[in-house]
C-alpha cells in the first residue's frame, strides 16, 4: 500500500493478504472501502474473491457431514502420506 494518505489504495497484493479478513468481516470500515474499491476495477481480484466465497460456503456445508465415503478417506490418507515423505 502507498504511504501517501491522499492516495492510499489497495493493490493486488493487499487483496491477497486480506482476502480472509475481508470474507470474515474483520476489516475496519476504511479497509473495507479500499478493498471494495480495488475489486470494482480489478477483475482478477474480484474473481478470486468470488471463488474464495464459494469455496468457504462449500467447506462450511461439507464440514457438517458426519460420515465420509471410504474412498474419500483413502484418498486423503494417500495425499497426507505423500506430503509427509
Amino acid at each position: 500500500m502507498e504511504s501517501d494518505q491522499k492516495s492510499i489504495k489497495f493493490d493486488c497484493e493487499d487483496i491477497e493478504q486480506n482476502v480472509h479478513a475481508f470474507l470474515d468481516g474483520k476489516l475496519n470500515e476504511a479497509q473495507k472501502i479500499l478493498f471494495q474499491e480495488h475489486l470494482d476495477y480489478c477483475l482478477p481480484c474480484d474473481k478470486k474473491i468470488e471463488f474464495e466465497k464459494k469455496l468457504k460456503e462449500i467447506i462450511k456445508l461439507k464440514a457438517v457431514e458426519t460420515s465420509y465415503p471410504d474412498k474419500l478417506k483413502a484418498e486423503l490418507k494417500k495425499i497426507i502420506s505423500k506430503k509427509n515423505l
